[in-house]
């Protein structure tokens, strides 16, 4: 997910506020849909710097209600308030409505922490952006050219998000492989999470460069580790069996056209 594109209501950038109490423009403010979408992103970073002091459940679970409240206004917006019809294959490209269902997964299923990180890191720039974009130019009508508050927030907007969207999608392959190993040991309901964390993947693959880059990465990295000598040949074997397996995997497409091996291979390299 690309917090510059996607995640966010459509209605338009705010104009600086006119004269008159902050109080009152604060008030019809918050009765926007847009706010409300705004309440969402702040709960789940206020609730998720409380949850990582305090490991308290009921704090992980009150991210995810957050998350789900925030993304749900978009699906709203998206989905129920536009009258254009979508066929099946673009909901499964709609990232909203993927990360809506995977935060509606993490909600009812037993605490993993790690899944937090991405959706931290999308009301981060979510919460920033409003902030720069319509609070603060409409409560206290400040702008880039008098406020140095929204002139750093436009700063670390347009030179943090690219970065942290790929950090984003390593988080996303780390926590697949800390499914799989889970699932190994048989961690309770691991083969229930696995199964559909792993289609998360699949589909994410599919559409995002993020996630492209990510697996180009890692696979750089254990090709490195793997050549090295004192690795035995049986890893190696077993290395080479996977890699293969997993790229003919990535032809077989749910949101796209089917590749064959040879141009799935050539995609990843």
């Amino acid at each position: 997910m690309d917090t510059t594109q996607s995640g966010k209501p459509t209605e338009s950038k705010a104009t600086p506020a006119p004269a008159g109490a902050a109080g009152a423009r604060f008030v019809k403010l918050a009765k926007s849909l847009q706010f409300a979408w705004f309440v969402g992103h702040a709960i789940v970073l206020f609730s998720s710097v409380l949850y990582m002091f305090t490991f308290k459940e009921w704090l992980y679970r009150l991210v995810y209600l957050g998350v789900v409240h925030s993304f749900g206004i978009i699906i709203y917006q998206q989905h129920f308030l536009k009258t254009v019809p979508r066929d099946t294959a673009s909901l499964l490209t709609d990232e909203n409505i993927l990360y809506f269902a995977l935060a509606t997964v993490w909600l009812f299923t037993p605490r993993f922490t790690i899944s937090l990180i991405p959706y931290i890191i999308f009301s981060l720039f979510h919460f920033a952006r409003y902030l720069q974009n319509n609070f603060l130019p409409v409560v206290f009508g400040l702008t880039r050219e008098n406020s140095g508050i929204i002139q750093n927030l436009t700063n670390f907007t347009q030179n943090f998000n690219e970065r942290c969207m790929y950090w984003v999608a390593g988080v996303e392959l780390t926590t697949e492989v800390i499914l799989l190993l889970k699932a190994l040991v048989w961690c309770r309901r691991s083969w229930i999470l696995f199964p559909l964390y792993s289609l998360f993947i699949k589909i994410r693959f599919e559409n995002s460069k993020y996630s492209r880059a990510a697996f180009a990465q890692w696979r750089v990295r254990l090709d490195g580790l793997i050549s090295h000598p004192s690795v035995p040949p049986v890893a190696k074997k077993a290395y080479d069996f996977t890699k293969t397996k997993l790229i003919q995997l990535s032809s077989y497409q749910l949101t796209k056209p089917t590749l064959s091996p040879q141009a799935a291979e050539a995609k990843q390299n």
